[in-house]
């Protein structure tokens, strides 16, 4: 059987490179998933593989790479209904299967045995889950990404790979008016333009907090912060150290669907102490109780008025260190920060989304190291001239 494939540079660059790991970088449009899929594809049919595709969650699976594979294989002309197992997301094509895993089922992970691994999207998995992957896989690994991640990201401390990086200019397929939208930027958003345009790292310029990075800290406990999520949020637990005037912080929970006794299981596993204070949100009475009523020392939060632009305040007054294990709280850190206006100037109100671990540090900083939080219990009294 002989096909005809219309691609890119991305496909050349993975045809050419000799190194085990590439690293495939771009900008917005730049057509490098794309053009992955159809590398596999390719050497799906020239020989038996299994080859393992990876996003972090199953409906991020479904509406890309899944998507795309269906589209690519049907425009070749060889799709077959009856060679994909929706169920397990397994699609067999010649001798070769390739299976679409989400990597926010860590079990899953530690049963893959892959000769191609692609990890689409890769700066969203953590690095214990990529070498949980990679050491599973006997040959050629592919990592594609934006140039949105802090140079603090296991991505960008890797060394032994090959880079390449490509814009919205390599896909000639592109059409007009998604080209003009992406060259409008250069003008209405510098930041984004060097980013998605010319697909280059760029520097939070409007950051929320400057931090440095630690391998541990001898720092003394102050308390646990933690914020729920469930479906698309994760439910997050920080650690909170203060030694002198520095903050170390230390990302131990960072996980979707968990219900109220998954939570109070990762608390056991965690082996966190009983009678230390974990602060929460006030919004989750009744998981708080039931936290509670299991044995741990969990306390909803007192919000005042403008309690987040407060709980912020309260951790500037620090210097902020992160231990390096701590990967989402420092993708959240770098990325965190201040809005912008209609007409251009950065305001003092920070931007929502990618905060969870933030606000569950927030939370402790608040209740624990706020001015009036360290005051309580102490009085002062004047009698003649001297205070006590």
């Amino acid at each position: 059987m002989e096909i005809t494939i219309d691609t890119t540079v991305t496909f050349e660059h993975l045809l050419e490179s000799q190194s085990r790991v590439i690293q495939c970088i771009g900008g917005t449009r730049s057509g490098k998933t794309y053009a992955i899929l159809q590398f596999l594809i390719v050497k799906g049919l020239e020989s038996k593989q299994t080859i393992t595709v990876v996003r972090r969650t199953i409906p991020s699976l479904k509406r890309t790479v899944i998507k795309d594979f269906k589209d690519i294989v049907s425009n070749l002309g060889i799709w077959r209904e009856d060679n994909f197992n929706i169920t397990d997301r397994i699609y067999t094509i010649g001798e070769s299967t390739i299976q679409f895993i989400n990597s926010d089922d860590p079990e899953k992970l530690r049963g893959l045995k892959s000769d191609i691994l692609f990890i689409d999207e890769a700066s969203e998995i953590d690095e214990e889950s990529y070498f949980q992957l990679s050491v599973r896989t006997s040959g050629k690994i592919i990592l594609a990404y934006n140039p949105t991640v802090s140079p603090y990201h296991w991505l960008r401390q890797m060394q032994d790979c090959e880079r390449y990086v490509t814009t919205y200019k390599d896909n000639t397929y592109l059409p007009k008016d998604m080209v003009d939208a992406i060259e409008e930027l250069e003008i209405k958003n510098p930041k984004y333009w060097k980013i998605y345009g010319k697909g280059e790292f760029a520097p939070n310029d409007k950051a929320v907090f400057q931090f440095d990075i630690i391998d541990d800290t001898d720092g003394e406990f102050v308390a646990f912060g933690f914020d729920v999520g469930y479906s698309s949020d994760p439910s997050a637990l920080v650690a909170i150290y203060k030694k002198d005037n520095e903050l170390h912080l230390e990302e131990l929970l960072y996980e979707t669907k968990l219900v109220t006794s998954d939570i109070i299981d990762r608390l056991k596993r965690l082996q966190i102490d009983k009678s230390h204070e974990i602060f929460c949100d006030s919004a989750e009475p009744r998981l708080i109780e039931e936290i509670y009523r299991s044995g741990f020392n969990i306390k909803a939060v007192v919000k005042g008025p403008d309690s987040i632009r407060f709980g912020i305040g309260v951790m500037q007054n620090y210097k902020i260190k992160i231990l390096k294990s701590s990967q989402n709280l420092i993708n959240e850190m770098y990325a965190y920060q201040y809005i912008t206006d209609k007409y251009g100037y950065v305001t003092d109100r920070p931007e929502g989304g990618l905060d969870h671990l933030i606000d569950a540090a927030r939370y402790a900083c608040m209740m624990k190291l706020s001015v009036k939080a360290q005051a309580k219990g102490k009085y002062a009294i004047s009698i003649g001239n001297y205070k006590y």
